[in-house]
């Protein structure tokens, strides 16, 4: 008896979780060709002929190549600045934004005389079909080791929603979020160059089981690979995990483009 309750509850608990029909995460590793071909003659070329520039910039420096930084002794970047945390922790006090709370709190008065642009709940906007196809792509700090081309050329994730988006429409028939302790959902492809912060398995696998994704594709980096989240994608999640056996590199992306146009009809 005890054990038809456990089983009972077992397949209750299971039947919480949505899944994607179909998953797909590739654990992308260090193309160590690459890397040579491209860092190794910067770094022969830089010391000797380019020098460290600082546009001041209030308390910072400015290099085209660098971007800001605090400048130390001997002409040495004491500190990088990520401009993602400084997105989060800029606050701009002189913009008096009217947040969709305030909005519903406005009380319409019809013998006021005068029109509010604000009055009334704004209305939510009709969704459309949903996509067939969903990207999920991995922009934590780990990923410049596997996809890094440089400041001013299109990384290979970029170019590979680029490639995709052609057929794909992107919030048509194609959903992109990028992550790395979060998810959000994306508001411009060059934005998946960004490489900064950490992720945490437990948060993507926590979404996985919620998502109702007919096809999912988590793009992410061999680092990510620990036993516990290669093990929930092919048991737990019926998917499959690329990069594990056989290496995947970011150039191969763009081989999977066509089939990947073909999960989005």
């Amino acid at each position: 008896m005890k054990k038809l309750i456990f089983l009972i509850i077992f397949s209750l608990a299971n039947s919480a979780w949505a899944y994607p029909k179909h998953l797909e995460v590739w654990f992308l590793s260090i193309d160590r060709t690459s890397f040579i071909d491209k860092i190794l003659p910067k770094q022969k070329y830089s010391p000797m002929t380019a020098k460290l520039q600082c546009q001041q910039m209030g308390d910072y420096c400015f290099d085209p190549q660098v971007g800001l930084y605090k400048l130390g002794q001997g002409d040495r970047i004491q500190e990088a600045i990520d401009y993602q945390d400084m997105d989060k922790a800029e606050k701009h006090k002189n913009i008096d934004s009217a947040t969709s709370l305030d909005r519903d709190m406005i009380k319409c008065d019809k013998n006021s005389g005068f029109f509010d642009v604000f009055c009334g709940k704004a209305k939510k906007l009709r969704q459309g079909k949903k996509p067939k196809l969903e990207i999920w792509v991995d922009i934590s700090s780990t990923m410049k080791q596997v996809d890094f081309e440089s400041f001013d050329q299109m990384c290979k994730r970029e170019s590979f929603l680029r490639g995709l988006n052609d057929k794909c429409p992107l919030n048509k028939k194609m959903k992109v979020y990028m992550f790395d302790e979060s998810r959000k959902e994306l508001g411009a492809f060059d934005r998946v160059c960004l490489n900064a912060g950490l992720n945490q398995v437990d948060r993507i696998m926590r979404d996985i089981k919620i998502s109702k994704a007919d096809n999912l594709i988590v793009i992410t980096d061999i680092f990510e690979a620990k036993e516990k989240f290669v093990n929930f994608i092919e048991i737990d999640a019926k998917g499959i995990a690329r990069g594990i056996e056989k290496p995947v590199y970011a150039k191969d992306l763009k081989k999977d483009i066509a089939r990947m146009q073909k999960m989005c009809k």
